[in-house]
């Protein structure tokens, strides 16, 4: 039996092979580079002040002194027609395992979360003291300490201001806020602000990931809005 010759591949075959290795390579850098700059110039601005007009971006919030050397902030904002006490209550229930965190259930879920947002005020969620820990996970997930809230001001019926850490350790110096502002209008609703400050070294992983933060904290604004809403037209009827 004879053996075939093994042919290998010419000089010219190799350089066609690397040219095309690398002319993909510069596209999918290119593409990449292309796509990080629309995002940033773009996207992220939208993202971080979604809903919020030029006068609240610009406005001083209460909790704004909490991180005071924040390099990121971020003001999003929504109208409910409601005054501020219907919406007070409402933002004192969020924790996975109290009201809820007012977002995607089902996608939160997929993560074992176990969050079920109530459609109600729950009196015994009322009772918030400074200090307290609204968490993010459930007790008894596998990620402890989970990560979560701190309660670090409640100004009633106007503010409720949080600072991000893991359960059992609270930041000396906080380095990241959710700050729910209440804003009352002349035509009777109320303006709810969300301001993020954050102070991070590390500034571009926080911008282009970003986009996960943005998606259930829009949802959270649109979910208490429908929420408060619906609950005080079944009051009313």
């Amino acid at each position: 039996m004879t053996t075939q010759p093994v042919l290998l591949p010419t000089t010219a075959a190799k350089k066609r092979r690397y040219g095309r290795f690398w002319r993909i390579f510069f596209i999918v850098i290119a593409v990449w580079g292309v796509g990080t700059a629309v995002y940033l110039l773009f996207l992220w601005p939208w993202m971080r002040s979604w809903g919020a007009t030029k006068a609240e971006l610009n406005a001083t919030l209460p909790g704004d002194d909490i991180v005071p050397a924040a390099n990121i902030r971020s003001t999003k904002g929504i109208t409910i027609q409601a005054p501020p006490e219907a919406i007070y209550p409402w933002l004192l229930q969020i924790g996975v395992d109290r009201g809820g965190m007012y977002s995607y259930d089902w996608l939160e879920n997929l993560f074992g979360l176990n969050v079920h947002t109530t459609d109600r005020i729950v009196s015994e969620y009322q009772d918030v003291q400074i200090g307290d820990f609204w968490r993010f996970t459930p007790k008894d997930y596998v990620l402890n300490p989970g990560p979560g809230l701190y309660v670090q001001k409640l100004i009633e019926n106007e503010a409720v201001l949080l600072c991000f850490g893991l359960e059992g350790k609270p930041d000396e110096t906080c380095f990241d806020t959710w700050q729910f502002v209440l804003v009352p209008q002349t035509d009777g609703s109320t303006r709810l602000l969300l301001r993020s400050n954050m102070a991070i070294e590390q500034e571009l992983p926080i911008k282009l990931t970003y986009f996960v933060q943005f998606i259930m904290e829009r949802k959270m604004l649109l979910t208490l809005r429908d929420k408060v809403e619906q609950f005080a037209l079944e009051k009313s009827q």
